[in-house]
């Protein structure tokens, strides 16, 4: 049995996409601002004062001139936090006028019917946050009450009702993070997935911002999560790899406050990979930088770094799933392997 794809990340599209990543970058990966409707106590970004400051008209005209195929919307806060929808609104209706898909990361407290019709029209594809089917322990994890949690449940049921799974392809994705709390629990979400046509997107814990207080009360061990993709491969006969985020290879990393950034080590897009506190290079700014300008300085740096991350592909162990963005040594190894056809 195939393992259902998350559509941004179907394999052979992340192919191509990241073929072409010596030459161009067609991922537009942007933040809005730190704000978020919930407080969740592994929250790798607690910057919820951080603004939405995102200058929508050089995004739109990146979006024009970059022939962009995907938008990423995944940080700093929540996206359809009200001081940052507005924003995501206007990002998905261009998306929508231009043909882009647009791939979000949310918790869907506040899914509403616009958002709704843009998933079923095929605009937005969302990872939702998906972490347990127990209010009480869902307002825990998620530093909130009970009546949102119970809000957020009833929001699952509707995404169902617009998921396109065919084809072994699903618009649908849900974030599921293990921890002490919900190990119990793994299997009845996984189960949910895979019964519903959602991809079961699995990441390990990241040792980063609120989560490094309670890092090691949280974390599960790696003998441990190793039972879930034996899980997977026993009942549902699938092979369960951490999928590659395109954006990480082929994007243009955009800050709340329209700054471009890289991972500092390696140069690639997005450095939360790493599954701790990232290190951030800033190269530019999108006010004053063209859609080759960016990709230039971006392929600049990457070029510089080339050598240290085919010495830190050899030295790095495969994790059980990895986190956001991939496995690192895959991913590495994905990156390493498309440089050298240049």
């Amino acid at each position: 049995m195939e393992m259902m794809q998350y559509r941004p990340w179907k394999k052979e599209e992340v192919k191509s996409i990241i073929s072409s990543s010596n030459e161009k970058l067609p991922i537009l990966d942007i933040q809005l601002g730190g704000a978020c409707n919930l407080h969740c106590i592994y929250c790798d970004t607690p910057k919820y004062g951080f603004p939405c400051s995102v200058n929508l008209s050089a995004i739109e005209k990146l979006m024009k001139d970059g022939d962009v195929k995907w938008v990423y919307v995944c940080g700093l806060g929540e996206p359809t936090a009200p001081a940052n929808l507005r924003h995501l609104k206007q990002i998905l209706e261009w998306c929508k006028e231009k043909k882009i898909g647009l791939s979000m990361f949310s918790n869907v407290l506040n899914l509403d019917d616009e958002l709704l019709e843009y998933i079923d029209n095929d605009t937005l594809h969302i990872l939702f946050k998906l972490d347990s089917f127990k209010a009480d322990r869902m307002a825990y994890l998620f530093g909130t009450t009970i009546d949102k949690a119970q809000k957020m449940k009833r929001n699952y049921a509707k995404l169902l009702e617009v998921t396109h799974a065919k084809n072994g392809v699903t618009n649908l994705g849900a974030s599921i993070v293990p921890t002490s709390v919900n190990y119990d629990e793994m299997t009845s979400l996984i189960n949910w997935c895979m019964n519903h046509g959602v991809f079961p997107l699995i990441g390990q814990l990241e040792d980063a911002g609120s989560c490094s207080k309670i890092y090691q009360e949280l974390e599960v061990k790696e003998e441990d999560l190793m039972k879930f993709r034996n899980y997977l491969s026993d009942n549902f006969g699938v092979n369960y790899e951490m999928p590659i985020c395109p954006a990480t290879i082929s994007g243009i990393h955009i800050t709340n406050t329209n700054n471009i950034i890289l991972d500092e080590k390696t140069g690639l897009s997005c450095p939360w990979f790493w599954l701790g506190e990232p290190k951030i290079k800033a190269i530019g700014n999108i006010n004053d930088m063209s859609y080759d300008e960016i990709v230039k300085k971006i392929l600049e740096y990457r070029n510089s770094k080339f050598n240290d991350v085919v010495d830190m592909e050899k030295h790095i162990e495969l994790y059980p799933f990895g986190g956001c963005g991939g496995n690192v040594k895959q991913l590495l190894r994905t990156y390493i392997d498309a440089s050298k056809r240049r």
